[in-house]
């Protein structure tokens, strides 16, 4: 899955040809690679979210619950629904919990007008050049070019809404 991780950082075009789960577990690598604990859910029944994302810096543990929608070429785009079913899971699962909904194919009008809405509920939103971005970010830890400059949870969070 790096191997797909880092086509995508190189050829951001190529997203459009990854099969749905493929792009999931090639974001469990990445994010793995970037240095979080993660967990990739079945798919199917996964209880609202697709990877489970911690860590731990200065003395805190923090947690992100990752939604992948990856419907390209479909053109279908997540809507409301979605960012209401992870903001019901993210409650659930306490306050350390963010959600984050990462989609390829971007969001729904109606999500984008209601984004202070979504921010307000501790789930943020992000489209293909986050995805693409992430990837890059993993490709340049992995030759040993990178090392964070800023925590975790802030560098998964930028560039997102």
């Amino acid at each position: 899955m790096g191997a797909v991780a880092e086509h995508i950082a190189r050829h951001p075009q190529s997203l459009r040809h990854v099969e749905w789960r493929d792009l999931e577990r090639a974001l469990r690598e990445v994010f793995e690679g970037l240095g979080f604990d993660t967990t990739l859910t079945r798919s199917g029944k996964d209880g609202g979210f697709d990877l489970r994302l911690e860590y731990g810096e200065f003395g805190r543990r923090q947690v992100f619950l990752v939604e992948v929608k990856h419907w390209l070429p479909s053109g279908q785009k997540p809507g409301e629904k979605v960012v209401s079913a992870l903001v019901d899971v993210v409650a659930r699962a306490g306050d350390d919990a963010t959600g984050l909904i990462l989609s390829s194919s971007g969001f729904t009008q109606e999500v984008m007008r209601g984004r202070a809405e979504v921010e307000q509920h501790s789930v943020r939103i992000a489209g293909q050049q986050k995805i693409v971005s992430l990837c890059q970010e993993y490709v340049r830890s992995a030759k040993g070019v990178w090392a964070p400059a800023r925590e975790l949870g802030d560098m998964i969070l930028t560039d997102t809404w």
